[in-house]
This record gives C-alpha cells, structure tokens and sequence, in this order.
C-alpha cells in the first residue's frame, strides 16, 4: 500500500513540478509585457468576418455584422456560395460581400478556404486585415493605436485578448473563463513578450499585414486554421504582439458543443503541430497534455496526496484553474456552479479523447 501510495504521489509531483514551470513563465508575461500604441490611429484597415452562415449562426453573424459596421465604418463578410444565409446577407447594404465559389479549392476546408480564396483575391500588400469570428464583439479601438507602433518596429501580426460572454450554458461559459486568464499570462508572454507565438494564435481579433498574408496564405488542410497560421509564422522567423485590444467571444450553448469545439481544437493542434520547429512542439506539447492531466489527476488521487500531506504539490496548478472558474462562477452570477469545478478538467479530458475519436472535420456549433 505504501509503495502505491508513493508512486501516487510521484506522479503528481512530476506533473506539478511541469506545470509549476508552466505558471512561472505565465506569470513573468503578466508582469513584465505591456502592448506599445502611437499618438494617431491606423488608416488603412478592413474589419473581415468569415463565417459558415448557417441557421446556428444567424444570431450572433448579424448582431457582429452590425456591430462593427457602424462601429468602424463598414465591415467585410466572407461567406461560401452554398451557405444558407447567402440570400438574407446579399440584401444588407451596410456589408462588403465576398462569396467563395463552390468549386474553389475543394481540398481545402472550412475557415482556411474561405481565408485563402480572400488572400488570393482580395487583399492589398499594404493594407491591414483585422479577423473576427462571427460570434465576436471588438471592445476598443486599442489595436488600431498600436498597428503604426509596430509596423514602425517590422511587426506585422498581432493578437487580441478573449472575454467570454454568456450562451445558453453556464458551466461553459464559466470554462471559457480559463482562455482569458490563458491570454493574460501564458500567450502574453509568448505571443507579447517573446514576440513568438509558440502556443498558436487565435483567429479572433487577428491583425495581420497584406504582405504577409500574400506570402504565408492558408492554402493548407487544417481544422484549426488559426494554429497552423501561427507554424509558418514562427518558421518563417515573424515577431508577433499581444494587443491590449478585448474581444467578447460566445460561449458554447451546451456542453455537447464546448465538447465538439475543444475536441476539434486538440484534433487540429496535434495534427499540425507536426508541421512546426522543435521549440513550438515542446510548448505546444507539455501545454495541451498537462494542464488536463494535472487538474484531473489532482482530483482523482486527492486522498492520497491528502494522506502523504503533500497536498501543496497540486495548489500552484489548482489555484491558477480554480481563480479562473471561482471569477467565471462570480461573473455568471451563479454560486452554486462552485461545486461543478471538480468536474471541469475531466470535461476537457473528455474532449481530448472525443476529439481524436470523433473529429473529422472542420465543425460549426450554435453560437444563437
């Protein structure tokens, strides 16, 4: 019993120690790396929206659509020719339409068609493209302050920072909570104040240079478009910055989606991860397999190190997650979702697992 026991507590140790690595880069982004602005804004710019446009999106695509249009003076949407919502979106007067034709790439798939039939035949060199999903809300016009800042500097790709906001599931909208804290500390750090960005990118509130995305492109097979955009920008040698730019994002409607996103996330990024240099598998690796497995194997084998009277092995790792939900758990208005934590890391596990299983392909979930 005492050699189980020991071997036990082994483990989580190991996978502690990894993650408490983890938290210290994290924090160091946290404190160290604030985005730089101009005194004017940038001019030349277009807010770009690609989407599905399907009944599950009709919501929150027309609410984004008119949003940013009046917000920044227009809005461009790029929509497949076979998408359902293509008659409705034609009549809208306050858009710039761009219809991919049904024939176009079939090789590739979703987003990253789209985005490569627009790169070929829309983009300007010298333009800026700012990418928004079609369930997004830009909070500020920071980012539009920085763009001269950095492009002064030869930074041509920024990111924005994720806020959840409420769907139809509480428990996933206090879970999407972790992606913020996720980009103030673990992505500022490599995306902001490395200027690398070794975990990937997100595709919302994604400012990118015509010129490079003129060279760099999409016109590759991949689920998670974003991720694999952010490979040929570290291997090509591209410096990236973290805007301090918030951008609303919709929570999944139920737990079945927030299963069906994350599993085509973790499907895309180990599929190509492979396509990326040595330093961006090792980050990629130990953070998409030991957050999940620390949080899970915490609580699965809590006795045990609770009996060892180790139980300050799992606290860095527990308490970074458990801030994250306690804040989610607070802004969702809803004490009692305090007691559903445990059973968050084993829910992400399980997209892990459904993930290679089930995904084939690029999926859409109901963001109404």
């Amino acid at each position: 019993m005492a050699d189980v026991l020991g071997d036990a507590v082994g483990v989580v140790e190991g996978l502690a120690i990894a993650y408490m690595a983890i938290l210290a880069i994290g924090l160091t982004g946290y404190v160290l790396y604030k985005p730089r602005r101009d005194g004017v804004k940038a001019g030349d710019f277009e807010i770009v929206v690609v989407s599905k446009a399907d009944g599950r999106v009709r919501r929150s695509l027309f609410e984004t659509l008119r949003y940013h249009a009046r917000r920044f003076g227009g809005v461009t949407l790029v929509v497949d020719e076979e998408s359902p919502l293509l008659g409705e979106l034609r009549g809208l007067n306050y858009i710039k339409l761009i219809v991919v034709p049904r024939d176009y790439r079939r090789d590739l798939v979703g987003k990253g068609r789209a985005l490569n039939y627009f790169i070929e035949r829309f983009v300007d060199p010298d333009k800026w493209y700012v990418f928004i999903d079609d369930d997004n809300i830009i909070l500020d016009d920071n980012f539009l302050y920085e763009i001269p800042f950095y492009e002064s500097k030869g930074v041509y790709v920024g990111n924005g920072v994720l806020v959840p906001r409420m769907g139809r599931s509480k428990i996933a909208y206090v879970m999407d909570w972790v992606r913020f804290l996720d980009d103030i500390t673990l992505y500022r750090f490599f995306t902001g104040l490395l200027g690398k960005p070794l975990l990937g990118l997100h595709g919302e509130l994604l400012i990118v240079k015509g010129r490079v995305l003129k060279e760099v492109g999409f016109s590759y097979r991949s689920i998670t478009e974003d991720f694999r955009f952010s490979v040929e920008l570290v291997k090509r040698g591209y410096k990236t910055w973290q805007s301090s730019t918030r951008v609303l994002i919709k929570s999944p409607n139920s737990l079945l989606d927030l299963l069906r996103q994350r599993g085509r996330w973790f499907k895309g990024v180990i599929t190509d991860v492979k396509h990326s240099p040595l330093p961006m598998k090792v980050v990629v690796g130990v953070r998409a397999f030991f957050w999940s497995l620390v949080f899970t194997v915490s609580w699965v084998m809590l006795p045990a190190i609770i009996a060892a009277g180790v139980i300050w092995l799992i606290l860095p790792a527990g308490l970074y997650y458990v801030t994250a939900y306690l804040y989610g758990s607070y802004k969702a208005g809803d004490p009692i979702l305090v007691f559903t934590i445990p059973l968050f890391g084993l829910i992400e596990a399980s997209a892990r697992i459904y993930g290679l299983i089930s995904v084939r392909d690029f999926v859409v979930i109901d963001k109404n």
